[in-house]
C-alpha cells in the first residue's frame, strides 16, 4: 500500500525534514519504490514534482534538500504499485483544473470496482494512467463539474431576473 504525507499549516513551515523521512520509506526502510510525487501550494500557485521509480533516500533526499523550501500546504505520495505500470502517468498526486482552480488528489488504498469501467466513458475528465485512484479522482472531478454547472446556471438565472426588474 502507498504512503501519504500531508501538511496544512496557518503559516509556511519547513517541510524538508518531513519529506526526507518519507523518502526513507521509499526503498531504504519501506517497499515504496514505484514512484513519488509532491504538490506544494504557495500564493495560489501549485508546484509539483512527480517521479516514476527510483525514489529512495539516495534519489529523493538530495533533490529535496536542494529544491524544497517552505509551504503552508503540501501533499506527498510514495507509491507501491498494485495497479498499473511503474510510470509517470500512474504517479500521484494527480492534478486537474476546474473553474480556474487546481485540484490535487492523492489516495492510499484500493477503490476496487467502486468506479465502473464505463463510468467515465465520454466524460470530460479522463484518467491518463491505469490506477483506480486516478479513475476515482476523475469521477469526483466530473461530479464537481456537474455540480458547478448547476450552481452557475442557477446564479445566472437569478442575475437575469434581477436585471429584468
Amino acid at each position: 500500500m502507498c504512503e501519504l504525507l500531508a501538511i496544512s499549516a496557518s503559516a509556511p513551515v519547513n517541510i524538508k525534514l518531513s519529506l526526507c523521512e518519507l523518502a526513507r520509506h521509499g526503498g531504504e526502510t519501506g517497499i515504496h519504490s514505484d514512484g513519488w510525487g509532491t504538490q506544494h501550494f504557495s500564493t495560489g500557485a501549485t508546484y509539483g514534482s512527480p517521479r516514476a521509480r527510483c525514489i529512495g533516500v539516495f534519489a529523493m533526499g538530495p533533490l529535496l534538500q536542494r529544491h524544497t523550501n517552505q509551504s503552508s500546504t503540501m501533499i506527498a505520495h510514495i507509491r507501491h504499485a498494485t495497479r498499473g505500470a511503474d510510470s509517470l502517468a500512474n504517479t500521484q498526486p494527480f492534478v486537474r483544473e476546474l473553474g480556474g482552480r487546481v485540484h490535487v488528489f492523492a489516495h492510499n488504498g484500493h477503490s476496487g470496482e467502486a468506479i465502473p469501467a464505463d463510468a467515465l466513458s465520454g466524460q470530460c475528465y479522463q484518467p491518463i494512467g491505469e490506477t483506480d485512484s486516478e479513475a476515482a479522482f476523475c469521477h469526483l472531478m466530473q461530479r464537481f463539474a456537474a455540480r458547478r454547472e448547476q450552481t452557475t446556471s442557477k446564479r445566472s438565472g437569478i442575475f437575469q431576473r434581477l436585471r429584468a426588474k
